[in-house]
């Protein structure tokens, strides 16, 4: 199992952590564009592996000793069943002498992009912003789908909007959005168990069935949840920014919304 120090609220804004190689392999070899595409497993990641919505993580693997090989890693992924992550990516030609280019047990620095993961994490907190505005404009839709993806983005939730209402929610919405961010609202990263994920979650609603959030085999499992401030908390693992107010650089704002067979989805994004 590979540890992700992104899961811990300190660890989410750490971009860079020393690992131990437990896994290498060689892919493919170009000689025509003079690369070599590896997959690396590492006992502990500071890279967010694609899902829950959210993409992967970009960035660098380098070992730490001589040659000093640095693979660019442009994938990462957790296989869920045994909680191992692959980091996919490429070395150059010119370092790859027919020999394993990342040995087992040698040491390694995992470092993630910092601008790509600051402009994720903008773009996954302001999905949950778009939750709370949600919540102020009285709306009572549970959400059942976030794409946090930056070309894009949306949240989705189970209800409906009369066609002739739809202007002015999305105006009222709109206000609530940005209303939000001008509070600077801190967010916040905890684990809990259970019963107290179930607590914080539905505190208002029964939005969230947080069992689906666990591992069965785990006999003490616990769940992550990040929460706007005090108003709103839901169960996930995605890489957060510390204040709503880090929304303003690049004018976060709701774009739209589309009603469909029971559906309402919210689109936002940055400013163009």
């Amino acid at each position: 199992m590979t540890t992700l120090v992104h899961l811990s609220k300190d660890g989410n804004f750490q971009t860079r952590t020393e690992a131990t190689v437990v896994g290498c392999n060689v892919v493919d070899e170009n000689e025509i564009i003079g690369e070599v595409v590896v997959e690396l497993q590492v006992d502990v990641t500071s890279m967010h592996p694609q899902g829950g919505g959210q993409p992967t993580d970009i960035g660098t693997i380098t070992l730490l000793c001589e040659p000093h090989t640095t693979a660019k890693i442009s994938k990462v992924t957790l296989d869920r069943s045994s909680g191992i992550v692959t980091h996919t990516g490429v070395i150059g030609l010119n370092s790859f002498d027919g020999k394993e280019p990342f040995p087992l047990q040698s040491k390694v620095e995992v470092s993630a992009d910092a601008e790509n993961r600051q402009l994720l994490s903008e773009c996954h907190s302001a999905g949950h912003v778009v939750d709370l505005a949600m919540e102020r404009t009285g709306a009572q839709m549970p959400p059942i789908k976030g794409y946090h993806f930056v070309q894009g983005p949306y949240v989705e939730y189970k209800g409906s909007i009369e066609a002739k209402e739809r202007e002015d929610f999305l105006s009222r919405l709109r206000e609530a959005f940005a209303a939000i961010i001008e509070e600077e609202i801190e967010l916040n990263i905890e684990t809990v168990t259970v019963e107290e994920a179930d607590k914080l979650c539905n505190r208002r609603a029964q939005n969230f069935n947080v069992k689906e959030f666990i591992d069965e085999g785990d006999p003490n499992p616990t769940v992550r949840v990040v929460s706007v401030g005090d108003d709103i908390t839901c169960p996930c693992g995605g890489t957060h920014i510390k204040s709503t107010g880090e929304l303003k650089r690049r004018s976060w704002g709701v774009k739209g919304l589309k009603c469909k067979k029971g559906v309402v989805r919210v689109r936002y994004g940055p400013s163009e």
